[in-house]
């Protein structure tokens, strides 16, 4: 078989990056059913928000990378359209984490400290070289790398957008930017602009009875089962969570 031809193109780089996944995740072991199925709503809610050109090239556990391809005709146009929904991301991500945080019979750990979770975006504007790999639509190249040396940053604050110079000339958003700057010993130092937002989320989390909410936790439980089903190296939250050396159950 050929291989794919290797494309080498414009690209805005554009990241949704969930801030508190890891220590969601991480304090959750006995409840990672509905941890999963949470973190499934709210990536779920960012994607349905995405329009063509911009696309999802890929998940990539707790974040959501999009990719738009640049165009002969209409481009700028295009840009400042994107610039002008990027915090429609934000919003969809807030919508859905407050219905979910708001309407919850369960009292389990991941149930109580989603309305700690946030998203940030992280954009850039560059080169990038698209290729197939085994049937996996791949980019790559060093302004795909500076963009994901973006999601570790000094930025205090766990929700925001930071656009490099390159993707805020492009995109143009509307609202306040403020200059700022990284520096990273492989790419150097990055200008950058910055956007600070405000979570309109609860504080914490009721527990309000609601038959939606009796049906979600349900609809997490089923996937959860198909999987196991599906793989069955899967353990259960027992097994995960038994002591080292303690003896299986029978």
């Amino acid at each position: 078989m050929a291989a794919e031809p290797l494309v080498d193109d414009e690209f805005l780089l554009l990241i949704a990056d969930v801030s508190g996944y890891t220590r969601f995740m991480l304090a959750n072991r006995t409840s990672r059913v509905h941890a999963h199925g949470i973190m499934s709503d709210l990536l779920s809610a960012v994607i349905e928000e995405v329009r063509l050109p911009l696309e999802v090239n890929k998940l990539e556990g707790d974040a959501i990378f999009m990719v738009a391809a640049r165009q002969a005709d209409g481009w700028e146009t295009t840009g400042a359209d994107i610039g002008r929904r990027l915090e429609a991301f934000v919003g969809a991500f807030e919508r859905k984490l407050t219905e979910l945080a708001s309407s919850t019979i369960c009292d389990c750990v991941a149930c109580q400290q989603m309305v700690a979770l946030r998203l940030k975006l992280i954009g850039h504007y560059g080169v990038a070289i698209r290729s197939q790999v085994s049937g996996f639509d791949e980019l790559s190249g060093v302004d795909v790398i500076v963009l994901h040396r973006l999601l570790k940053n000094e930025v205090p604050g766990s929700e925001y957008i930071l656009l490099t110079e390159p993707a805020f000339g492009f995109l143009a958003p509307p609202g306040d930017y403020v200059a700022h700057s990284e520096r990273y010993d492989d790419v150097g130092d990055v200008p950058l602009r910055l956007r600070k937002l405000r979570a309109a989320v609860p504080a914490e989390a009721p527990r309000t009875f609601s038959w939606r909410d009796v049906i979600r936790k349900l609809g997490y439980d089923i996937r959860f089962m198909r999987a196991r089903r599906t793989h069955p190296a899967m353990r259960s939250d027992d097994e995960v969570d038994r002591p080292p050396g303690s003896p299986a159950e029978t």
